[in-house]
């Protein structure tokens, strides 16, 4: 979807240009060539608009969202011309055809792939909210985005209902693990709006380690998931309905005590399959 003509205000400054070399610094233009090669979408010429400065420039458009593609593009250009080493390229004009047609061509798998390899949990040791016990606080949780009104979009991800219909546009559900003293998120999974957060929780959940302490809201717990959460090592907090059987098996010194989860009644009725957990 184009976007209404806009410009940088008071023009492009040395920040802006500054902000492209950071995100190349960041993701490294010699790893954006190897993910677009893996994904067998490298540029086949110099001339036109290389798929690596398209990359840059998707990345560029969510910091400058109110700005028209074209000047997008041009900030892209005469921040990476350093690392490019083609001058020439900052004086090519490129239409929101062009840049549409070659979005299409590059697609969506380069930017996944960097997305997943690139956004990772960062937050130094001493850094308030990242760290305890010995632990990497991390948050699953999910939200909302509304995506733009075309018939692609309003076909996989759907419309919410509302009282008069459905609404304006088109939205995306996701769910990602945030850490909690950089409010990164990472390995977000998206999907169509009447997605369960449960299920895209499954796949953000695979990422969990050993060195984590992860806390979640009640609606992500069932037995299943918690089971798939605890085989990947990581510590578990989560928060549960009042509904869930938690009957007090063994009084804690600090007031919290043991019990035991079911997959179903009948698992409770004969006590198999439990999986033993602490209720604070």
């Amino acid at each position: 979807m184009a976007r209404t003509k806009a410009q940088l205000p008071a023009g492009a400054r040395l920040a802006d240009y500054l902000t492209v070399g950071y995100l190349a610094l960041r993701c490294p233009l010699g790893k954006v060539r190897e993910i677009l090669s893996q994904q067998g979408v490298e540029s086949q010429r110099r001339r036109g608009l290389p798929h690596e400065v398209l990359v840059y420039f998707v990345l560029a458009m969510v910091l400058y969202a109110n700005v028209a593609y074209e000047d997008v593009l041009q900030l892209v250009l005469e921040g990476l011309r350093p690392l490019l080493g083609d001058a020439k390229l900052t004086q090519n004009t490129v239409s929101k055809g062009a840049i549409s047609q070659a979005r299409a061509r590059v697609g969506v798998g380069p930017l996944q792939s960097l997305y997943q390899e690139q956004v990772r949990p960062h937050g130094p040791a001493g850094m308030a909210g990242v760290w305890y016990q010995g632990l990497r606080l991390m948050a699953i949780d999910g939200s909302t985005l509304d995506m733009p009104d075309e018939a692609a979009n309003a076909e996989y991800f759907g419309y919410p209902a509302s009282a008069r219909g459905s609404t304006a546009f088109p939205r995306l559900r996701f769910v990602a693990m945030a850490e909690c003293g950089t409010h990164t998120l990472c390995y977000a999974q998206p999907g169509p709006y009447h997605s369960s957060e449960r299920e895209l929780a499954r796949s953000v959940l695979a990422h969990a380690d050993a060195t984590m302490l992860i806390t979640a809201d009640r609606g992500f717990y069932s037995y299943d998931l918690w089971q798939e959460a605890q085989a990947t090592g990581a510590k578990l907090l989560f928060r549960l309905s009042r509904s869930l059987r938690l009957p007090r098996e063994e009084e804690l010194p600090d007031g919290s005590y043991l019990s035991t989860v079911y997959s179903n009644a009948e698992d409770r009725k004969h006590r198999r399959n439990g999986i033993q957990v602490r209720v604070i």
